[in-house]
C-alpha cells in the first residue's frame, strides 16, 4: 500500500476515535490539516496517557495539548465556574488566564473570589499579587502581599518574595529591592530570582557583582539537564547575553 494512503486511513482512524469518544472537535482539524504531525500529536496527548498512564506521559500530553490548544484549559475552567461559582473555580480559571497573558481577566477574578469567608486567603492573595505585578501595578502588588501578611504571618513563599522585590523594583525603590533580591535568590529555585537581582545591580552600576551572577547562571546551566535548560531558557539567554555584551 502506497504510504500516502497509509496516512490517509490513520488520518481516518483517529478522526473516528475523536468523534466516537468526545474528543475536542479541534482535533478533526490538526489531524487532517497537520497529516503526520497531526497524527503524532494526537497519538501523544490523547492516547499516550491512557495506554501509559505514568507521570512523564500525562506531562508531555499536556504539553503538547497547551501547544495546540493553549485556551482548552481556560474553557475547562469556564465550565465549571459556569456549573458552580466558587473561590476555588475563580483561582483556577485565574491560573489559567495568567498562563495565556490575560492578567486582567486573571486580576478581576482573584478581586471576585476574595470575599466572604475567603476575603483573607493566602493562596488568592498571592495569585492577586501575581497577577497585579504582571500587568505593571506594582503598587497594587505590594498592597496584596502586605495584606496576605497580615492575614497570615507565617505564611512563606519564594514566588511572593519575588514579586514583593519586583515590585519594589517597579516602583524606583531600588536599594529596597536589592535587598530583597538578594535574601530571595538564596532559596528560590530556578533563575528568574538570580538574574532579576543581577540585572538590577548592572542597572544600579555594580557590574562586577552582576557579572558573578551572570556566570554563576550559565554555570548552573551547563550542569543542569536539559529539562532545567529548556524551563530556565529566558533567564539563560539573558544571562548569556549580558555576559557576551560585557566581554565585547
Amino acid at each position: 500500500m502506497p504510504f500516502y494512503l497509509i496516512i490517509v486511513a490513520l488520518q481516518i482512524i483517529c478522526v473516528i476515535h475523536v468523534i466516537k469518544t468526545g474528543r475536542n472537535q479541534i482535533w478533526i482539524w490538526v489531524l487532517v490539516l497537520l497529516s503526520m504531525a497531526g497524527i503524532a500529536a494526537y497519538l501523544i496527548a490523547e492516547l499516550l496517557p491512557d495506554l501509559m498512564g505514568g507521570r512523564s506521559a500525562r506531562r508531555l500530553a499536556v504539553g503538547t495539548t497547551r501547544r495546540l490548544d493553549p485556551k482548552r484549559g481556560a474553557r475547562r475552567r469556564l465550565a465549571d465556574l459556569d456549573m458552580a461559582e466558587t473561590a476555588e473555580n475563580k483561582r483556577l480559571l485565574a491560573e489559567e488566564y495568567l498562563q495565556l497573558g490575560q492578567f486582567d481577566d486573571a486580576a478581576d477574578l482573584y478581586v471576585s473570589a476574595l470575599r466572604g469567608p475567603h476575603a483573607d486567603d493566602p493562596t488568592l492573595l498571592l495569585g492577586l499579587a501575581d497577577a497585579e505585578f504582571r500587568r505593571g501595578n506594582h503598587q497594587a502588588a505590594l498592597d496584596a502581599l502586605d495584606r496576605l501578611r497580615e492575614a497570615d504571618p507565617t505564611f512563606q513563599s519564594a514566588t511572593g518574595h519575588l514579586i514583593y522585590a519586583g515590585s519594589l523594583e517597579g516602583l524606583g525603590r531600588d536599594a529596597e529591592a536589592l535587598f530583597e533580591y538578594a535574601a530571595v535568590t538564596a532559596y528560590f529555585p530556578g533563575e528568574e530570582a538570580r538574574c532579576r537581582y543581577a540585572l538590577l545591580l548592572q542597572k544600579t552600576g555594580q557590574q562586577g557583582l552582576a557579572q558573578q551572577l551572570f556566570q554563576e547562571i550559565l554555570k548552573r546551566a551547563k550542569l543542569g539537564t536539559g529539562r532545567y535548560r529548556r524551563e530556565q531558557a529566558r533567564w539563560i539567554d539573558i544571562a548569556r547575553q549580558a555576559s557576551a555584551t560585557a566581554s565585547a
